[in-house]
């Protein structure tokens, strides 16, 4: 192993999973020190959820509370950083973000029964010291993966987080996240988008819920869409949750039909919650099939749209209409390249 060139080593490694490097860790100095430099490209630790919860709440869980001061970190802060920190504690820039006074939690569940962590930093640090513990966990969490989180109403300030991470090149701020599930409120929607553009690296799917600023969900759009349209690459599926965005499944049926170039486009799209008292086909749509549940009283409408510039490329639509209330839901929309 030790005469393998470091590239051939790294790819060896790639192959370990987070106990099995730790262990080879433990071996000697020059592979402690290699991991360290590459684990930004090697397995990480994995935990089942991340959950930012409010101590002022009833937490339904069994846990383990972790004390920031007792763990050791080897940390050092120059003069520009000192400086930058110590503005941004006269200025008192909170850690995290809420439209009500929290007392902020950070949960860390494990797939095991009654074995979570639980980390209580500072909502907003008051001191270099605790600058310092709160850079060092950042460090930490990003360096874990998550198969889920859940952001309720409560959310990283990235604009703190820069700060805590100016200049630092051994720190990638981005949560590895396989499901995230977001709820943001009209307080907290900018930092959530936030968080969805810059904050989180690839997922599996991303889960948005609007039921704390569905009311004034309109403004927001347009933005959506620019997400649904572009970060294909970083979220392959996507799950909206509000009964108000008529207006973004008609800007997705334009799209789809009008576009040259879908590539950046998410490939898979649930609205399941939208809502239409007087839903109509497009009249663009192909390969119509209709079916019925007399069980639920329900009638399934599936369907296609090709794009004019390529009608190999199109979209499925699968939609939903409860005969009982006369409304209808659509539930995916997905990507289909048919050959001819």
């Amino acid at each position: 192993m030790f005469s393998l060139q470091t590239e051939v080593q790294l790819d060896v490694l790639k192959y370990l999973n987070f106990n099995q490097l730790f262990s080879v860790k433990q071996t000697n100095s020059y592979f402690c020190s290699l991991i360290n430099k590459y684990e930004g490209e090697l397995a990480r630790m994995e935990f089942f959820r991340l959950e930012i919860l409010d101590e002022n709440e009833e937490i339904d869980f069994k846990y383990k509370l972790i004390e920031p001061k007792s763990v050791v970190f080897e940390f050092t802060l120059n003069d520009q950083l000192m400086k930058k920190w110590q503005t941004a504690i006269d200025e008192s820039i909170p850690l995290f973000l809420s439209e009500s006074d929290i007392k902020p939690l950070v949960c860390i569940e494990t797939s095991v029964v009654d074995n979570n962590y639980v980390l209580k930093l500072p909502k907003i640090p008051k001191n270099i010291e605790e600058m310092i513990i709160t850079r060092c966990w950042l460090g930490q969490l990003f360096n874990f993966a998550f198969t889920y989180c859940n952001f309720n109403t409560i959310v990283f300030n990235r604009e703190m987080i820069n700060i805590l991470i100016y200049n630092d090149k051994t720190i990638q701020p981005k949560f590895h996240i396989k499901i995230p599930n977001l709820s943001p409120t009209k307080e907290t929607f900018e930092n959530m988008l936030d968080l969805i553009y810059y904050q989180l690296a690839s997922s599996r799917i991303l889960i948005i819920n609007f039921t704390y600023c569905e009311y004034n969900i309109e403004q927001y759009t347009d933005i959506l869409f620019n997400i649904l349209i572009n970060e294909g690459n970083k979220f392959p599926q996507i799950r909206l949750r509000c009964f108000k965005l008529t207006r973004l499944y008609d800007l997705i049926i334009e799209y789809i039909t009008t576009t040259r170039d879908c590539s950046k486009m998410i490939t898979y799209i649930d609205l399941s919650f939208i809502a239409f008292p007087n839903f109509k086909i497009n009249e663009r749509a192909e390969n119509i099939k209709v079916w019925e549940s007399n069980v639920f009283n329900e009638k399934f409408t599936r369907f296609e749209i090709a794009n004019i510039y390529d009608p190999r490329v199109r979209f499925a639509f699968n939609i939903q209409v409860d005969k009982r209330w006369k409304s209808s839901r659509v539930h995916t929309i997905y990507y289909i390249f048919k050959q001819q």
